[in-house]
This record gives C-alpha cells, structure tokens and sequence, in this order.
C-alpha cells in the first residue's frame, strides 16, 4: 500500500507529520529518529514521546553522526511492551537486523520506517554548508554519486533501497518537494498505513529509472572503491603502510554499529604489555613501536567482522589518522561475503555463516 502525505515545504515535514500521527493516534508509544537540538545542527539520534518535540525530527538530512543501530538496539533490548517507531537509514537498519540475530534485541515490538537512501556528508563537510546557508533542508538531499560531498562509503553502497521494513519513504525518482510517499514493506506496514486515512497514491513514474540510474552509480564507485583499496592490502607490507598512522584509538571499533562485545580483548591485559615484554621485543628487534599490536586489532576487526559489514562508513570518519577504515572493511567484506554467500540485513532469519555448524549445513 503506497500513501501520500502533501503536508509543508518539503519531504521532511512531511515526515514530521506522519511521524506525529503515529504518537496522537497511539500507533506508536515513542519514536526514535535522529533530531536537531537548540544547541547544534548535527541530527542526534532522539527518543520522543511528546509530538511537539518532533518539530525537531530530521531523518533526511544529508548527514548521520553515528550509525543509529546501536541506539536502536539498546531501545528494543528488553522487549518491555513499548511501540517503538524507529526511523533510520537502510545500512542502520541492516546493522539493526545483525544485533537482533545475536540476541541484542528483539524487533517485535519495533515499527522500523526507513527511506530511499542518497548518502551522507561528513560531520565538517555538513557544518561547513550549514555555516553557509542556515538550512540544508528545501528539497531532497544529493544523490549523485559524482558529489564530492557524499563520503566514500556511501558512493559505493548498492543497498540503498530499504529491505526487510514496515514502512519507507520513496524517495527516489518523486518530483513533488512538498509531499512524501510511504509505502508498506509488511503487515504490520500495510495495517499502520491503513489506519492513517491518507488518500492512496502511486510509485512515481521515474522511481525505476531512478533507481536504475543511481545503482549504476553506486556499482561504478564501488569498482572503484575496492580495486583501489585491494592495492592497499595486496599484502602484509601494503597494509602495514595503510595503517602505519594507526593511533589504537579504537574509535573505529565504538563507531561501528555490529562490534557488540561487551569488553573487547584489545581493551583488556592480554594487550597492556609490560615494560619487560616490550624490552624483550626492542632487544630482539632492536626496536619496537609504540603503541603495539595495531595490524592485530586490524586485521582481528576484519576477523571478526568483515562478514557482517553493511558499509555505513562511520569507521572512516571516526579515525583521527585519516585511515580510509571503511574502504578497506568493504573491499575484504566483500570478498567474504560472496564466499559465505552471505548479504547482512538481508535475510533476518539466517544466522551468522560463523554460527552454522557443517552438519547443519548438509542437512539444509
């Protein structure tokens, strides 16, 4: 079911509308979208339960401070009764759907709306265009995959599109700048919108050529992401060089959505070296940088991870080095994914391939 919301300047109040909806009709009995503050433009993820608070509600604008999932995720984590509608982007709900699949939380009581997805800027690249014009809000966001501003990540994604959703918004190939087009994605979505008495409507006509013509987009930066990056680990020596910078900040690690455990064994004392391994290492090499074990954090990451990456980026723009993170878990996570077979997000029965035994798969 496909319905139209025609309601102020632009898409995004659009959305403030259906979302306000959900709260006065008891639809939903919070919502958890990313909102603007008095205090800074960034969008930060929010729990709203009053409606007027969500004048501040803006899930379309062209930057995303963190992947939601994790928030999302501590949310639903109990299954306390509560409706919650959780509106993010695609690749958050992907990273949403892994955490579910290791019992982080439970999606039952979620209604997760998600849009049609053109990418986001830097935090900087963002505040910078804000400084300039105030607002960054008349129209929909950039969706070109030529836009500078748009990060690497988001250049390469082919899962723009939302799966496995209740409800999204249609984005792609819609001319109208004062309405926005919701369309069910499942029962509980057909039923939610049912219940809206909103006049029906229809895909818009250029939706297919749009999505078309931004995945060609999307596939070419991707090529082009991964062939770049493959000469960046082409062996030990190339990555060593890629992550020579590595501070062991381990911000890469807290920024993204799918590292769950709850104590990381880099952050534990099998890693605090003391003073007489260190020595032993500097005399048996001569010398021994500081701060350690940097290509093993890397490549334990990759380990441990490269088959559940949905490619959100934020790895990237968390690193103070400027080491291209992102570039190099997609180039990996891709390989490993077509090995297993395997698509994060994609189907939210199929555990993790690491968490199949082979006599399970035989008897599949």
């Amino acid at each position: 079911m496909i319905v139209k919301f025609e309601k102020g300047r632009n898409p995004s109040e659009g959305v403030r509308s259906f979302l306000k909806k959900l709260l006065d009709e008891g639809m939903a009995d919070a919502v958890l979208t990313a909102c603007v503050s008095p205090h800074s433009p960034l969008p930060m993820p929010t729990l709203v339960t009053d409606k007027g608070m969500l004048d501040r509600a803006a899930p379309l604008l062209p930057v995303s401070p963190f992947n939601m999932a994790r928030m999302a995720a501590q949310v639903l984590a109990d299954g306390f009764g509560k409706r919650i509608a959780v509106v993010m982007r695609p690749c958050e709900v992907r990273a949403l759907i892994e955490l579910a699949k290791l019992s982080q939380c439970t999606l039952e009581p979620a209604i997760i709306i998600s849009m049609d997805c053109f990418g986001r800027m830097e935090n900087d690249d963002y505040l910078e265009e804000y400084a300039k014009s105030g607002e960054i809000e008349s129209g929909l966001p950039v969706s070109s995959v030529d836009s500078p501003a748009i990060c690497a990540g988001c250049r390469a994604c082919t899962h723009f599109v939302p799966e496995n959703v209740d409800v999204f918004l249609a984005l792609a190939g819609e001319t109208d700048p004062a309405g926005v087009l919701l369309a069910s994605g499942s029962a509980k979505g057909e039923a939610l919108l049912k219940s809206l008495a909103s006049p029906s409507a229809e895909l818009p006509e250029g939706r297919r050529e749009a999505v078309a013509r931004i995945m060609a987009e999307r596939q070419g930066g991707l090529k082009e992401l991964t062939e770049a990056s493959a000469l960046r680990i082409d062996d030990m020596a190339a990555f060593q060089k890629t992550i020579a910078n590595c501070l062991n900040c381990y911000n890469c690690r807290r920024a993204c959505p799918i590292c769950y455990c709850k104590e990381c064994v880099f952050a534990t004392d099998v890693f605090a070296h003391r003073p007489e391994i260190l020595m032993g290492r500097a005399a048996k090499k001569g010398a021994v940088k500081i701060p350690t074990d940097t290509t093993m954090f890397h490549l334990t990451r990759m380990a441990h991870m490269a088959h559940a990456c949905v490619g959100c980026g934020q790895c990237s723009s968390v690193c103070p080095s400027h080491i291209p993170v992102a570039e190099l878990f997609i180039t990996v996570g891709q390989k490993v994914q077509e090995h297993y077979g395997y698509v994060p997000g994609q189907d939210p029965g199929r555990p993790w391939p690491f968490l199949v035994r082979e006599d399970d798969k035989h008897e599949a």
